[in-house]
């Protein structure tokens, strides 16, 4: 996924970048190195590490489009989930980027959108 580093924030151990997509916006931790440039745009893969649950952290959505917005400290992510592993593993769609994301619970569907909500999401470099 394309992305433009916006802000970013070295304060504490984990770096935290503000970025903006064709998706939309929000913030993430950056987990590669070297550090990114303000303003610059970078081809990165994201990765949602919370354990997300269908009915609570992942609902249908009334929305028929991929997005990536921030509400207060939320993220909210929508896509299609394309296909469910027996191992509770994952294949969630946003835009042309394929997302693996564990996903506990009963009858969640394939093949339509649905919105997460995630506390947090990293970003790492494509190809480092």
């Amino acid at each position: 996924m394309k992305i433009q580093v916006k802000k970013i924030d070295t304060s504490a151990e984990d770096i935290i970048i503000n970025f903006t997509s064709e998706y939309g916006a929000a913030e993430a931790f950056w987990g590669t190195k070297p550090i990114p440039k303000a303003n610059t745009e970078y081809d990165v893969e994201l990765d949602i590490t919370d354990e997300l649950v269908w009915g609570k952290d992942v609902k249908a959505s009334n929305d028929k489009k991929f997005s990536i917005n921030m509400k207060q400290d939320d993220i909210y992510i929508t896509g299609i989930i394309e296909k469910i592993y027996k191992d509770g593993m994952a294949d969630f769609r946003l835009g042309k980027n394929l997302i693996q994301i564990e996903l506990l619970g009963k009858n969640a569907p394939i093949g339509i959108y649905v919105t997460i909500k995630t506390s947090s999401i990293e970003l790492y470099e494509a190809n480092k």
